[in-house]
C-alpha cells in the first residue's frame, strides 16, 4: 500500500545541528526546499527530496541533504541567514536571497502575472480601505505581491474592514464568490477563467508585471565560486528535477531582473525614523568601543547561529502588520526590560525587509530611552562587511575567503545582481 507522507518543516533542526557542529561538516550540501502551500496542488511528499539529494550527491561529489519546509517564514528567514548552499523557493523567496550572499543558478523557466481581483462594484484600489481582503498563507508569495501592489496604491492593510488568510490559493476567489470578501489576490489566467464563469460578479483591478513562476535555486556566492558549475551540470541533466514541483533550468543572462522587481514589491521598512538616528555597520563597530548596548531582536535560534560580537539578545514577539503605523500593543516588548536605559543603545535584526528592529527603536522611543541607534541594514549588512561575529554557523561563514573570481559554471549563466 502506497503511503503519503506528509513532510513537517525541519529547518529549526538544521539550525541546531550547525551549531552544535561550528561549521558545515566537509563534503556536504545543506539544500532548502520551501514549497509555497498556497501554489501547491496537494501533500508534498518526503519523496520528493530523496530522489535530488542523491543525484545532487552524485553530481558534485558531496553529501547533499535537502531539508524542506512548508513555512515561507522559516524559507525567507534562511535567504537571509545563510546557513544553506543552496536553496530552492518561489520568486520572492529567490530575490531576497539574491539582495544577500546568494546567486541565481535555475528556474522552473515560468512567467506569472497576479492580479488583485474585486467585486464588480469597487472600480479602483482607492476604494479598498473598509472593504474585506481575503490573502493565502501570510508569507506566500501571492500575500507577498498582494501588499506589494497594495502598497503602491497607499493602501495599507490596517485600513480593511478584515483581513483573512486562508491555505490554498482559489480560496479567495470562492470568498468573493459568496460575499466573504471584497478583494483578493489571484493569478491572471485563474482571475480571468473565473470571471467569465461568473459573469458582473468581479473585476481585474491592478496587476503585476511578468514575475517568475514556480521555483528557482540560489546558490551561496562562496560556495558558487567553486561549485557552480557541478550543480549547473546537474540542472542540465535529467536529473536536475524535483518531483512534483518540475525540470529546473539554467538561469538566463538578464532573469536577475525580474527578481529585481520582485523584490521592489517588499514591504521595506522607512529609510528614517524620527528621534533615532540610524548608523551603518562601521558605525556600529565604532559605538561598539564605545560600549553602548547593541540589541539582536531576532530570534533565540537565529542569535544562536549569528550575530554581532557582543550583541545581547532581546527577542520579542511580533504580532502588529509590518507597516509604519504598526498597532505596538499587538507586540510583547517585555524583552527590552532587560535593556539599560542609562547607556546608549543599538537595535538590529535582518536588515531592511525586517521591522523588529524598527519597531523596537520606536517602543524604546517611546519608553524615554534617552539615545536610540537604529541599525537597519542589521546582519545582511554586518556581514557584507565581514565585521566580527560570536555563534558557531556565523563564525564558520566569516572564516570563508571572500570570493575573488568564481570559476565559469561549465554550460550556466549565473545571474548576478
Amino acid at each position: 500500500m502506497k503511503a503519503t507522507v506528509v513532510v513537517r518543516s525541519f529547518v529549526a533542526l538544521a539550525l541546531a545541528a550547525a551549531a552544535l557542529t561550528g561549521a558545515r561538516a566537509a563534503n556536504e550540501v545543506r539544500v532548502v526546499l520551501g514549497i509555497d502551500p498556497a501554489d501547491s496542488s496537494g501533500d508534498v511528499l518526503l519523496s520528493a527530496s530523496v530522489g535530488p539529494s542523491q543525484s545532487i550527491t552524485r553530481a558534485t561529489g558531496m553529501r547533499a541533504t535537502i531539508t524542506q519546509t512548508s513555512s515561507m517564514a522559516e524559507v525567507m528567514r534562511a535567504s537571509r541567514t545563510v546557513e544553506n548552499e543552496v536553496i530552492i523557493a518561489p520568486a520572492h523567496v529567490t530575490a531576497s536571497a539574491i539582495l544577500h550572499a546568494y546567486q541565481l543558478l535555475a528556474t522552473s523557466g515560468q512567467e506569472q502575472i497576479y492580479v488583485l481581483v474585486a467585486k464588480n462594484s469597487i472600480d479602483s484600489v482607492d476604494k479598498l480601505a473598509g472593504k474585506k481582503l481575503y490573502l493565502p498563507q501570510q508569507d506566500s508569495l501571492r500575500s507577498y505581491v498582494a501588499k506589494g501592489l497594495l502598497t503602491e496604491s497607499g493602501v495599507k492593510l490596517s485600513q480593511f474592514a478584515k483581513v483573512t488568510y486562508g491555505n490554498t490559493s482559489g480560496g479567495g476567489l470562492v470568498a468573493l464568490g459568496f460575499g466573504m470578501a471584497d478583494v483578493t489576490i489571484a493569478d491572471e489566467t485563474q482571475a480571468k477563467e473565473w470571471i467569465a464563469a461568473h459573469p458582473g460578479q468581479a473585476r481585474i483591478l491592478k496587476a503585476t508585471r511578468p514575475v517568475p513562476g514556480g521555483m528557482s535555486m540560489v546558490v551561496r556566492k562562496d560556495f558558487c565560486a567553486t561549485d557552480c558549475g557541478r550543480l549547473g551540470e546537474w540542472v542540465s541533466s535529467g536529473d536536475g528535477a524535483i518531483p512534483g514541483v518540475g525540470k529546473l533550468r539554467l538561469a538566463s543572462a538578464d532573469a536577475g531582473k525580474q527578481f529585481t522587481y520582485v523584490a521592489s514589491l517588499g514591504i521595506t521598512t522607512p529609510d528614517t525614523l524620527k528621534g533615532v538616528t540610524r548608523v551603518s555597520a562601521e558605525e556600529v563597530a565604532e559605538l561598539a568601543k564605545q560600549n553602548v548596548t547593541i540589541v539582536d531582536t531576532r530570534s533565540q535560534k537565529e542569535y544562536d547561529s549569528e550575530h554581532v560580537k557582543g550583541a545581547v539578545l532581546a527577542s520579542y514577539l511580533e504580532k502588529s502588520l509590518k507597516e509604519i503605523d504598526f498597532d505596538a500593543s499587538k507586540d510583547d516588548f517585555s524583552a527590552l526590560k532587560s535593556v539599560p536605559k542609562e547607556k546608549p543603545v543599538v537595535f538590529l535584526c535582518n536588515g531592511p525587509e525586517c521591522w523588529k528592529s524598527y519597531k523596537a527603536s520606536r517602543a524604546a522611543l517611546a519608553a524615554g530611552y534617552p539615545k536610540i541607534y537604529w541599525f537597519r541594514g542589521g546582519m545582511p549588512e554586518w556581514r557584507e562587511k565581514r565585521l566580527p561575529v560570536e555563534g558557531a554557523a556565523g563564525a564558520a561563514l566569516a572564516r570563508i575567503p571572500a570570493p575573488t573570481g568564481a570559476k565559469p559554471a561549465a554550460k550556466a549563466v549565473i545571474a548576478t545582481r
